[in-house]
């Protein structure tokens, strides 16, 4: 009996020293999801500047809404950020009607984006707004429908030079690293009327909520917070924002 229990005693000890192991490593994965273990970032870090310049007003607008990751952004948003990199031998323009081939925005999308991103737009059926980089750069409409018998999307097209009235400060708050490089990005939306700054409730100034007379003393009160990772290539591509 005695020997029974003997070899039953350092199994327990294993399975107690494996459970104790789980834990701590659960206790370390929570705490590095809640960035207990980032380190703080100086703002002029090569690093930190890289990947804030490509922090843009449509980025604020889209993470001022609603929290996402990277498999769940809104198929318009995508189409228009992988636009914004190809050039006019990527996209044929013709009478007010545009074709791009699939592989073409893939790849585009994955410079964007990264290798990793998981995405289907072939439901996509919306207006988009982009650049198209030419001797001078401007801004066109593009109306999106996928052609998936031959790979394509598709759709009518028109310009406009109109520049929007609302226009966004934003600037680089904090930094860390962690499991991501996260960066801390103050923004407030304004236009300029009548000598004076109206800070609006956001993107459209559905409501002016104060005025004031220097935009540039302007303290922000909105935030938003941007993780970039590392894909698999070994680049740092925007991952969540919360």
């Amino acid at each position: 009996m005695s020997k029974s229990r003997n070899r039953v005693t350092p199994i327990l000890v294993f399975i107690l020293i494996v459970l104790i192991w789980i834990l701590v490593a659960l206790i370390i994965y929570k705490a590095m999801s809640n960035g207990v273990f980032e380190k703080k970032l100086k703002l002029n870090d090569d690093l930190v500047q890289e990947l804030y310049s490509y922090v843009t007003d449509e980025d604020i607008i889209l993470y001022s809404s609603n929290k996402y990751d990277i498999n769940s952004l809104p198929s318009e948003y995508i189409f228009s950020k992988a636009t914004k990199v190809m050039t006019l031998e990527d996209i044929e323009l013709s009478n007010n009607q545009f074709t791009i081939d699939y592989d073409s925005l893939d790849g585009a999308i994955k410079t964007t984006f990264g290798p990793d991103i998981k995405y289907d737009l072939s439901n996509i059926n919306g207006e988009v707004q982009t650049y198209l980089e030419t001797e001078e750069e401007y801004k066109i409409i593009l109306n999106v429908k996928y052609d998936s018998k031959n790979k394509k999307y598709y759709g009518t097209y028109s310009t406009t030079g109109k520049e929007n009235e609302v226009k966004i400060k934003k600037s680089l708050v904090s930094a860390t690293k962690g499991e991501y490089v996260n960066l801390k990005v103050g923004y407030v939306f304004y236009k300029f009327d009548n000598d004076k700054y109206k800070i609006c409730s956001n993107e459209k100034c559905e409501r002016v909520v104060k005025e004031v007379e220097n935009i540039d003393d302007y303290k922000f009160d909105s935030f938003v917070n941007i993780s970039l990772k590392k894909a698999s290539d070994e680049v740092y591509y925007y991952y969540k924002n919360s």
